[in-house]
């Protein structure tokens, strides 16, 4: 007796009894990457797909937050009025979730920027307006990587400001003492590097990227910019962004890592004609669409995407987090390749 079953339905079924619960990696996303299939945790890790924050941790950001060393300077002048921090509030909060909510959301590559503050020695991450402290988020990254062993963190120092030696002196020596052994030390190449190597052979679970000149110098555990391009298109025009990534991932080099800022970035004229909006609203909630449908086109691997970084990952579900994720599936060897052509039972013809 002949199936009935569609050549579609077929190949589902091939492809479902193969992977089992691998078709979809997303089912536990406080531990993706302990659950990936074996064959995906020997590949590199730059060519697996890897969702990440933009501007990470500005959760805490509000209209009562102290305006940054990063502002313009006009904002910075005109701090104590209370309308251009509610305005700067709405345009500079570029995520909703503490940095627990977002590792145990599937996120593994954050975006920071780093500031000194007056009158304290502590530091902040900032996005035009303060945020949270430094030290405790990256105690609290510590802490999940030493109850998710199977799992890898990159943490991307990409903007300094008001900082001297000193104060990076400071900031280099805490990532090192709280991190310790879980800093994977630089390589030129990358192309060695898989979760297996990282965390089943040497319990490697961090890799920090640090971009200013001062960590040149006698910082092994640290990686320079050139070990994670990040470029950016600085656009509020979808096409133009798209156009940008499509051209800086192709033309990719094969041993580093490479992040995708697929984000869109206001101008102070786009702020100040739309100030009774958010940043929230007009590019990310309605940009979603546009951005998943992107980003389910992408194909991870050599010359394909990496790291993917965005604003306000939360969006309906952590669809953007599932997303990114789920693109390792198409990294699957062992899937049986689709039939294009059908051929009839007791007939020479082809459909």
């Amino acid at each position: 007796m002949y199936s009935l079953a569609s050549p579609d339905d077929e190949y589902k079924t091939k492809v479902d009894r193969i992977m089992g619960e691998n078709t979809d990696l997303t089912r536990d996303l406080e531990n993706w990457m302990s659950k990936l299939p074996q064959s995906l945790k020997s590949l590199p890790i730059i060519y697996l797909a890897i969702p990440g924050t933009h501007d990470s941790f500005t959760a805490n950001i509000s209209s009562a937050s102290d305006v940054s060393l990063d502002a313009e300077k006009i904002l910075q002048d005109l701090h104590w009025v209370l309308c251009v921090k509610v305005v700067m509030a709405n345009w500079t909060k570029t995520q909703n979730l503490t940095v627990n909510q977002l590792l145990k959301a599937g996120i593994r590559y954050f975006d920071l920027r780093i500031s000194s503050k007056r009158n304290t020695t502590d530091l902040y991450f900032c996005h035009g307006l303060y945020s949270c402290k430094v030290e405790p988020v990256l105690r609290e990254i510590n802490t999940f990587l030493e109850t998710h062993i199977g799992e890898v963190v990159i943490l991307d120092c990409q903007h300094f400001y008001g900082f001297n030696q000193a104060s990076h002196s400071k900031l280099m020596q805490f990532i090192v003492n709280t991190f310790g052994t879980k800093l994977l030390p630089y390589s030129d190449h990358m192309d060695h590097l898989s979760l297996d190597y990282m965390t089943s052979q040497f319990r490697y679970q961090l890799i920090v990227v640090y971009r200013s000149n001062a960590a040149h110098f006698g910082q092994p555990l640290l990686w320079p910019s050139a070990s994670f391009p990040t470029p950016w298109a600085d656009t509020m025009d979808p096409n133009i962004l798209f156009n940008f990534l499509d051209e800086g991932i192709g033309n990719r080099t094969d041993h580093v890592g490479f992040i995708t800022q697929c984000i869109l970035t206001p101008s102070l004229a786009d702020i100040l004609g739309n100030m009774f909006t958010t940043l929230k609203q007009k590019l990310a909630v309605d940009f979603e669409d546009l951005r998943t449908g992107w980003i389910s086109k992408q194909i991870p691997g050599r010359r394909g995407v990496n790291i993917i970084i965005g604003d306000f990952v939360d969006l309906a579900d952590n669809l953007f987090t599932k997303s990114v994720i789920n693109l390792n599936l198409k990294l699957l060897s062992d899937l049986p390749k689709r039939l294009n052509t059908v051929i009839s039972v007791g007939s020479d013809k082809k459909f």
